[in-house]
């Protein structure tokens, strides 16, 4: 069957052998021999994966067929990752705004809105298109609300999708701007002291993360951070932003329960 085929939802192909008994023995030897191999490639860069992208339940993903129970083993002398790291053991819903080219929405919502509805579907996400800001915007405002797995899911797709449909180049990298929006109690801890810690993000991400010093935060006591990079890098820089989140919520519901608990004079 066609590559052109291939979508987040017909991840499979056909292959067809014709010719006598012994061929098709012999093509099918190969054919499998082919697969296990791409199998195993597969299995080891997704474990290198959950390695650098914490905050993934790669089961969730759906990239392991049913029968497996579980992600396989790590390949020996990788020190397995904690998925959620030791301040997210459980997740919430998490809302992304993604930037898309103004032309591409329409090949993002699909014919009658077909597209969107199938991916909110498949990833179990909430997907919004914000209205545009002015006849002549260049970008419009994609929301994302769902778990890790479904953000990694829809963002993936859009990446993919806009690529398809040639907004990019053969050549180009397709690389969208994200936004977060943090705690402007929690920004200091993004940036780090003298910036040390955004700095850290964006070496071990190689995306652009921004967090502008003159913002006025919203009626939610809430600010943006800004994301620019390709689809992996974009998520390792989300995942880590999270977990630095979790561990400011972590550390303020301990100074609550330890104020609590002191003895009242």
């Amino acid at each position: 069957s066609p590559l052109q085929d291939l979508t987040l939802y017909n991840p499979e192909r056909t292959i067809t052998v014709k010719g006598s008994i012994e061929a098709c023995c012999k093509a099918e030897e190969d054919i499998m021999k082919k697969v296990r191999e791409a199998y195993e490639n597969d299995i080891a860069a997704m474990n290198l994966q959950a390695n650098l992208i914490p905050g993934l339940n790669l089961n969730a993903l759906g990239l392991f067929p049913p029968s497996s129970s579980t992600v396989p083993p790590h390949p020996v002398g990788v020190a397995p990752a904690t998925p959620y790291g030791p301040y997210m053991q459980t997740s919430d819903p998490e809302t992304v705004h993604v930037f898309i080219p103004a032309q591409a929405v329409g090949a993002i919502i699909g014919k009658k809105g077909q597209h969107i509805k199938q991916l909110s579907r498949c990833a179990e996400a909430s997907i919004k298109i914000a209205p545009a800001e002015s006849p002549d915007t260049k970008q419009r405002m994609v929301i994302i609300t769902g778990l890790p797995e479904a953000q990694f899911k829809v963002q993936g797709r859009i990446h993919g999708k806009l690529k398809e449909e040639n907004f990019f180049g053969p050549k180009e990298e397709v690389k969208l701007e994200t936004h977060i929006k943090v705690a402007a109690s929690a920004a200091g801890r993004v940036i780090g002291k003298g910036g040390k810690t955004v700095n850290e993000l964006q070496n071990l991400s190689s995306a652009e993360v921004v967090v502008p010093r003159d913002q006025v935060p919203d009626e939610n006591d809430q600010v943006v951070v800004k994301i620019i990079g390709h689809f992996y890098a974009s998520q390792l820089a989300q995942r880590k932003i999270r977990e630095i989140l979790a561990q400011v919520k972590h550390q303020q519901q301990q100074k609550v329960q330890s104020n609590q608990s002191q003895p009242r004079r």
